[in-house]
């Protein structure tokens, strides 16, 4: 499987909303860890309606479809995060997520289509693309969470002499400290998680994945960054900061793995 690349500053070049999450190699990862959690039933519908001839290359494929297609369908740029203020309680729906126009909205909205045989395939193919794509932004920390500052995008750093974005680290930097090769990782991440794991990680809904997300982002991210709001002058960060920080970003693609599995089993049998 050939590795792909997408460019991070292509995110940057978008105006509102958040950058992409996860970059391309972690929204591969997610899919490729949530193909091997399919059932036989799921994954024969997911090669139907992406009329393809393998789900794990089809579902990688298209796991970065809702990020090409932003510049031109403006409208989908807020199904992608979620806004909640780091020094809130947590997510509520009536703040952050008005008229269901959020990620945990979009994600509900898409599994409630792709659910219904009675819509057209393009419809339903549409809505698996979105999903794919969604449960992975869903877990990345700085896509749930905001400190005035657009979800880290406003806060400036520099990494091994690097200057970027807090949010752009975390999309890319920190996900390439587990390798190269997406289908590797995902491989191993896959490996290591267990019954209990999978348990565990299936129960909640979008909104609790979120709140989830939000709260790793508090403690693990921000409580790192002094203040809040836009930094104007950069933040030197440690040389390890994306190996120190990998584990976190592992777990979440392993999470968001097995349960963007668990809604497609339910939404597909």
């Amino acid at each position: 499987m050939l590795k792909r690349t997408f460019s991070a500053a292509v995110a940057l070049l978008l105006s509102g909303g958040q950058a992409f999450a996860w970059g391309s190699e972690g929204h591969y990862i997610v899919a490729l860890i949530a193909v091997r959690e399919l059932s036989p039933v799921a994954k024969a519908q997911v090669v139907k309606l992406l009329d393809a001839s393998d789900a794990s290359d089809a579902m990688e494929r298209v796991s970065t479809w809702a990020d090409e297609i932003r510049p031109s369908r403006p409208e989908t740029a807020p199904w992608h995060y979620v806004d909640i203020e780091v020094d809130s309680n947590g997510y509520e729906a009536a703040r952050d997520c008005p008229n269901d126009d959020c990620v945990v909205g979009q994600i509900e909205r898409d599994a409630a289509i792709l659910k219904d045989k009675s819509l057209a395939k393009p419809v339903r193919a549409e809505a698996l693309r979105f999903l794919i794509h969604f449960i992975g932004d869903e877990h990345q920390p700085l896509h749930c969470s905001d400190n005035h500052d657009r979800g880290g995008n406003q806060v400036r750093v520099i990494l091994l002499g690097r200057e970027t974005n807090l949010h752009a680290e975390w999309d890319t930097s920190v996900v390439e400290a587990l390798g190269d090769d997406p289908a590797v990782v995902a491989a191993q991440l896959s490996t290591k998680i267990t019954p209990a794991d999978q348990a565990t990680w299936s129960k909640g809904t979008p909104a609790s994945w979120a709140d989830e997300s939000w709260h790793i982002a508090k403690q693990d991210i921000y409580a790192d960054i002094l203040g809040r709001g836009g930094i104007s002058a950069p933040i030197i960060l440690p040389p390890d900061y994306a190996s120190k920080k990998a584990p976190i970003a592992a777990e979440q693609l392993e999470k968001a793995g097995v349960r963007l599995a668990k809604i497609l089993n339910a939404v597909l049998k």
